[in-house]
């Protein structure tokens, strides 16, 4: 009987356990993780911070649905080294033998050395733990650092309580990473509607008080708060596989295959800890998506099963709720792009939406919606087919048709073009 041991039970490490349990039904499966929890769902912890949702809600499974699937739940159990040569899953208390490995350690957040950082009332927003602690004491005056989707979504979660709220990015924009101007600046302008303070080109200096915050220093001034959020991105956890000389990328993540197969024999690895192939530019490096995720940790198990199954590369489309309006970003941005000649072509309709397409030598490389968010999912089909839109824009009539082109694009929703590509949410 073959045994899979999978390493981590976040949903890249869920996916994988259950996919090794329907490829090969007579194997024996474990799963091993830090945490306590059944699996749950980070991208809604901060609607549970806000209030929208009770606690209850964020999970996705019941703890007895490991074993009624068959496979071995060890929450509380990290993972401290593996012994390639002998195939053993190091424990703090055991070692485990296993025919094939998956690792899916997912990321850890970034945590940059700011003096200050270790006083009562600093945390992040990554875990159900983070999320408890903001929930159930969540500050009057807060800084969010980083207006990233996460730093966003913790900022209008703690203005919903009632925090009076500052959000500090250190770039030029908000969502620097998804979005170009105007539409940074609208979503900025979405985020100032809420009562929420957003200083963008700072930078926090020092996190001050004595125990616990009272304030944060930034390069202008001095914000007071009794509480301070850290969301400054994550960085994939790599450590056992570190340990085990499993080979990285330029991005820090495992490098796979597209079987999800490591340089190590039998071992395979998924989700945020590993780097893979971008669908639309055909880049290398870290996607850190759920859907991502979803489609990695699927063809993960199932090769480790012994199935035969191909991840085709990963789709990033990041999605952000701003109170009655979300945006969306797919491909490239014109900030990433400043060694290529791009065209960044924009319309606004009379009820503040927006949308932006990204264009180089023809071709639509990037676009970026803030409104009626289905609506990119047309242009997502058009990326995925090389972007090709067999025109170039530029001045006079012929410009002008173009640009008018860019509204009439046959459109489709997101979900089902998502789907029809495999990327459904469900197993």
């Amino acid at each position: 009987m073959r045994t899979i041991a999978v390493v981590g039970g976040g949903i890249a490490g869920h996916e994988a356990a259950w996919a090794a349990r329907r490829q090969d039904p007579d194997s024996r499966v474990l799963l091993f993780q830090e945490e306590p929890h059944p699996l749950y769902s980070a991208c809604i912890l901060a609607d549970y911070v806000s209030g929208e949702i009770p606690r209850e809600k964020v999970f996705l499974v019941e703890p007895n649905e490991y074993a009624r699937a068959g496979i071995e739940f060890h929450p509380q159990s990290p993972a401290l080294g593996i012994d390639l040569g002998k195939r053993l899953l190091l424990l703090e208390k055991q070692e485990v033998h296993y025919d094939s490995l998956v690792i899916a350690t997912g990321s850890r957040p970034i945590l940059p050395p700011i003096p200050g950082a270790s006083l009562k009332g600093v945390c992040t927003l990554k875990s159900l733990a983070d999320a408890d602690r903001l929930a159930s004491a969540f500050p009057r005056r807060a800084v969010v650092v980083g207006a990233g989707p996460v730093g966003l979504e913790c900022a209008l979660a703690l203005a919903a309580r009632g925090s009076q709220v500052c959000l500090v990015e250190l770039l030029p924009r908000v969502l620097p990473r998804l979005l170009d101007e105007p539409l940074a600046g609208m979503a900025k302008g979405l985020l100032e509607e809420r009562g929420i303070e957003v200083l963008t080109g700072e930078r926090v200096i020092e996190v001050q008080g004595d125990r616990e915050v009272e304030g944060v220093k930034t390069s202008s001034g001095f914000l007071e708060a009794e509480g301070v959020i850290l969301v400054l991105g994550m960085k994939p956890e790599v450590q056992i596989a570190v340990q085990a000389s499993l080979g990285l990328g330029a991005s820090g993540g495992i490098l796979v295959d597209d079987s999800m197969a490591t340089d190590g024999q039998e071992v395979w690895a998924c989700g945020d800890c590993v780097e893979s192939r971008d669908l639309v530019n055909g880049r290398t490096g870290l996607h850190m998506l759920w859907g991502n995720a979803v489609q990695q940790g699927r063809a993960a198990g199932r090769n480790a099963a012994g199935g035969k199954k191909k991840f085709p590369g990963a789709l990033n489309v990041t999605t952000v709720r701003i109170g009655e309006k979300a945006v969306a970003s797919v491909g490239s941005t014109q900030a990433e792009l400043q060694d290529r000649e791009v065209q960044f072509l924009f319309r606004k309709d009379a009820w503040g939406n927006g949308m932006g397409v990204l264009l180089h030598e023809g071709r639509l490389i990037g676009a970026q919606v803030m409104g009626p968010v289905e609506r990119i999912g047309g242009i997502l089909r058009i990326l995925l087919q090389g972007g090709s839109l067999g025109w170039m824009p530029g001045e006079g009539e012929e410009g002008a048709k173009a640009q008018a082109n860019v509204r009439l694009w046959p459109l489709r929703g997101l979900e089902q073009e998502l789907a029809r590509l495999g990327f459904g949410s469900g197993r």
